[in-house]
C-alpha cells in the first residue's frame, strides 16, 4: 500500500528542479504516446493518447485547459461532456492551478480534445493527525526538541525565501538529497512543507517508506506561512538579485557610523532606533520583498508583518560575513529613502504600453484578440485582429512575419496561454496581463 501511495505521490509532484529539466519524453519512441512530465516517469510508462503534467491556465470562455508537462505546455480543449474525476464540476478547475492533472485525450485535425479530466488528490491519502495547520505547526515546533523542518520546493525557490532553519529537501530530486539530509535517527520529529501542493505529501510518503516515524505535513505550506510570519532568504540569492537588478527593497538596520563604513550594495539605512517613525518609507505594495539585516532584524521583521507586508525576508549572514565572502559592498552614505518598483512577469506589457500600442498604428506591432467571435462581436479594439485561442494553433500562417504579436483577452488567461502556445512555436510576443473591459466602439478600461 505504502509503495503504491509513493507512486500516486511521485506521478502528481509536477514541478521543475532548478535550471529545468532537460530530459526529452521523445526520447522513448512509443507511438502514439502523450507527454508525460519527467518526474511521472518514476512510477508511470508512457501511454497512448493521455498526459500528466500540472495545470497551468483554465478557460470557461474558450474551452481550454493548459498543461505544464516539464519540457513544454500543451493546450488542450474540452467540451461540455467532459469526463471528470476528483472534481464537482468542470469549473472547480479554477481553484487547482499548479496541481497534478491526468488527461486522456482524442485528436482531431491536429488538436488535442479531453475525454477526461484527473485532478491528482494526494492529500486524501494521509491521516488528518499528520496534516498540521499554520497554528499546528508552530505548537508541534515548541512541543518537540530538534523538529527536523524540511521544504520540499526546487532549490531556487528555497533559496529566495523559505521558512527560517528548514533544509532543503526537493521532491523531484529526492534520491540527490535523502542521504546527506535525513537523520539517522528515525524517531526525529519532522514536518515537511511546500506551496500547498503536492511536493510535501510525496516527502511524507518516501520518508514514511524509510522508517521514520514521526513525521507531519504542514499543508498550508509557504504562501500560508508568510501570511503572518517571517522567511530566510540566501546571500547566494542576494548577491545573484543585486547583479541582476530584482525588484526588492534591502534594508541595513545597523547605525549610521556602521553603515558609512561600509554596507551591503543596494542597501538603504533605516537604524533600528529610528524604525518605528520609518513606516510611511516603505512600498505602498504589501507584496514587495522587504530584506532586513543588522541589529535587531526579527523584531523589525514583526513590525513588518504587523504593518501588514507579507514578504518579508531576513538574510541570516551578518555584513562581516557577507563581506568576507567576497559579495559586493559600498562605503560611505547609504540611501535613506525607499524606492520600490515592481516588474512585470516576462513576456508581458504594462497596461500603459498596452494603451500607446493600441491607440496607435505600428508598423512593428500587430494586436492580436484571442477571445471568442461572440465575444469580439460586443466590442473589440479597432486596430486588433480576431485569432481566438482554440484557432491559435492552425492559424499562425495568419500573423505577419515583419510583425511583433500582442495578445489580449478580458482577464490575461487565454492571452498567456495563447503566448506560451506561440513561444513553442518559436514565435515571439507579448502579451496584456491585465483585467480589461472592451466596450462597443473599441475604447477600452483596465480593471482591478
Amino acid at each position: 500500500m505504502m509503495k503504491q501511495l509513493i507512486c500516486m505521490a511521485a506521478c502528481s509532484t509536477l514541478f521543475l528542479a532548478a535550471g529545468g529539466a532537460t530530459a526529452q519524453v521523445g526520447n522513448i519512441n512509443i507511438k502514439g504516446a502523450g507527454p508525460m512530465h519527467p518526474l511521472c516517469r518514476n512510477c508511470h510508462q508512457l501511454d497512448t493518447n493521455m498526459m500528466r503534467g500540472s495545470l497551468e491556465n483554465f478557460s470557461m470562455a474558450s474551452q481550454t485547459l493548459q498543461l505544464d508537462v516539464g519540457t513544454h505546455k500543451e493546450i488542450i480543449r474540452f467540451e461540455d461532456d467532459v469526463a471528470i474525476q476528483n472534481l464537482k464540476d468542470i469549473e472547480e478547475l479554477k481553484l487547482y492551478k499548479g496541481k497534478g492533472f491526468r488527461i486522456n485525450y482524442v485528436e482531431r485535425k491536429g488538436e488535442k480534445h479531453a475525454v477526461l479530466i484527473t485532478r491528482f488528490d494526494i492529500l486524501q491519502t494521509i491521516q488528518s493527525g499528520d496534516k498540521l495547520t499554520r497554528d499546528e505547526f508552530r505548537k508541534f515546533l515548541a512541543d518537540n526538541k530538534n523538529v527536523m523542518v524540511l521544504d520540499a520546493r526546487p532549490p531556487e525557490p528555497y533559496q529566495e525565501a523559505h521558512i527560517p532553519g528548514a533544509k532543503l529537501l526537493p521532491a523531484p530530486a529526492f534520491d540527490k538529497f535523502q542521504a546527506q539530509v535525513l537523520p539517522l535517527d528515525k524517531a526525529t520529529p519532522m514536518v515537511v512543507y511546500c506551496v500547498g501542493g503536492c511536493l510535501s505529501p510525496t516527502n511524507f510518503m518516501r520518508i514514511k517508506a524509510l522508517g521514520y516515524t514521526n513525521v507531519k505535513v504542514y499543508t498550508g505550506g509557504f504562501p500560508d506561512w508568510m501570511q503572518a510570519e517571517y522567511a530566510t532568504t540566501t546571500p547566494g540569492w542576494l548577491k545573484t538579485a543585486i547583479e541582476k537588478d530584482f525588484a526588492f527593497v534591502l534594508v541595513d538596520l545597523r547605525q549610521t557610523d556602521a553603515v558609512r563604513a561600509g554596507h551591503i550594495q543596494s542597501a538603504v539605512s533605516v537604524p533600528f532606533a529610528d524604525f518605528d517613525k520609518s513606516q510611511s518609507k516603505f512600498p505602498a505594495q504589501k507584496s514587495a520583498p522587504i530584506i532586513l539585516y543588522g541589529d535587531n532584524k526579527e523584531e523589525a521583521a514583526r513590525k513588518l508583518i504587523a504593518w501588514g507586508y507579507r514578504n518579508v525576508r531576513l538574510l541570516p549572514s551578518s555584513f562581516e560575513d557577507w563581506k568576507q565572502a567576497g559579495n559586493p559592498v559600498a562605503t560611505g552614505d547609504a540611501k535613506t529613502t525607499i524606492a520600490y518598483v515592481p516588474k512585470p512577469r516576462p513576456g508581458t506589457v504594462t497596461p500603459e504600453q498596452f494603451k500607446d500600442v493600441a491607440e496607435k498604428a505600428s508598423a512593428d506591432t500587430v494586436i492580436i484578440d484571442v477571445r471568442s467571435p461572440s465575444e469580439v462581436a460586443t466590442g473589440k479594439l479597432k486596430n486588433a485582429v480576431n485569432i481566438p485561442l482554440d484557432e491559435m494553433a492552425h492559424r499562425v500562417t495568419e500573423l505577419p512575419k515583419d510583425k511583433k504579436p500582442v495578445l489580449y483577452c478580458e482577464t490575461g488567461v487565454r492571452a498567456e496561454m495563447a503566448f506560451n502556445l506561440l513561444k513553442n512555436l518559436s514565435i515571439d510576443s507579448r502579451y496584456l496581463n491585465a483585467n480589461v473591459a472592451i466596450a462597443k466602439d473599441g475604447g477600452f478600461t483596465f480593471k482591478e
